[in-house]
C-alpha cells in the first residue's frame, strides 16, 4: 500500500497564499525519472514483449499514478484497483502507443479514467459550480503561514478538493498538486490548454470559497 504524502504547499500557492517558511515535503521514494531517451528505449522493448521493460516503465510511474487517483477516488482500494486496471490495459495495448505524448502521460489518462468509473460508481457528494463562482472569494488577512501548514488544514484542503465535480478535481490534482506542466495535463484530460486554464480557475476559486468555512467554524483563529 502507498501512504498518501502530504498536500504539496504548491496548491497554496495556487490558491493565493504566499508562504515565507519552506516545509520538507516527506513524499514516498520512487524511482527516478527516466529521460526521454531512456524511456523511448524501455517503450520499444516492451512494444517488443519485454515484459523487463515494461516492469521498468510501471516502476518508475505507478507510485505519482497511484497519488493522483487515491485524490480523486478518495479510496485506497479503488485507488489500487484502478492502478493495477491501468497497468495491465497499457500493457496490452503498448502496441497501440504511438509516442505522440510521453508514456507517463499515456499511462496516467488510461488511469485517470479507471478512476473516473470508479468515482461515478460511487457516486459521491460534490460541490455545485454556478455561474458566481470566484465573485465572493473571502478576503482572509494576514494569517500565519502556520494556520495555512497546520495538519488541520491540509486536511482540511483535502476534503475540500474531494468535493470538487470530477472534471475540476482532476484538473486541480494534476497541475497543482502533482505539478504537471499545462500542456501535460491538458493532454492528459483531452482538452485544449485555454479550456484547462478556465476550469484549473473554476476549481481553485470553487476550491477557497469552500476551505472559507473552515476558518468560520472556528478551527484556526
Amino acid at each position: 500500500m502507498v501512504l498518501t504524502p502530504p498536500m504539496p504547499r504548491r496548491i497554496l500557492r495556487r490558491l493565493g497564499w504566499r508562504l515565507v517558511t519552506t516545509v520538507r515535503e516527506e513524499l514516498p521514494v520512487a524511482a527516478p525519472l527516466s529521460t526521454d531517451d531512456d524511456e523511448q528505449r524501455l517503450v520499444e522493448r516492451a512494444q517488443a514483449g519485454d515484459r523487463d521493460a515494461f516492469g521498468a516503465l510501471a516502476e518508475r510511474y505507478a507510485p505519482r499514478l497511484q497519488r493522483t487517483i487515491f485524490r480523486i477516488t478518495q479510496d485506497r482500494d479503488a485507488a489500487e484497483d484502478a492502478v493495477q486496471e491501468a497497468l495491465a490495459r497499457a500493457w496490452v495495448n503498448i502496441g497501440r502507443f504511438e509516442g505522440r505524448a510521453r508514456f507517463s502521460t499515456w499511462l496516467t489518462r488510461i488511469g485517470i479514467n479507471e478512476a473516473y468509473d470508479s468515482v461515478r460508481r460511487a457516486a459521491p457528494e460534490i460541490l455545485e459550480l454556478d455561474d458566481q463562482v470566484g465573485q465572493r472569494i473571502p478576503n482572509w488577512g494576514n494569517r500565519p503561514d502556520a494556520v495555512f501548514e497546520s495538519r488541520e488544514f491540509l486536511a482540511a484542503v483535502e476534503q475540500a478538493l474531494s468535493r470538487l465535480p470530477l472534471a475540476h478535481r482532476t484538473a486541480v490534482i494534476l497541475r497543482d498538486v502533482e505539478g504537471l506542466s499545462t500542456s501535460e495535463t491538458a493532454e492528459i484530460v483531452g482538452i485544449g490548454e485555454r479550456a484547462l486554464k478556465s476550469r484549473l480557475h473554476r476549481g481553485r476559486m470553487a476550491l477557497r470559497a469552500e476551505l472559507d468555512q473552515y476558518f468560520k467554524v472556528g478551527y484556526v483563529p
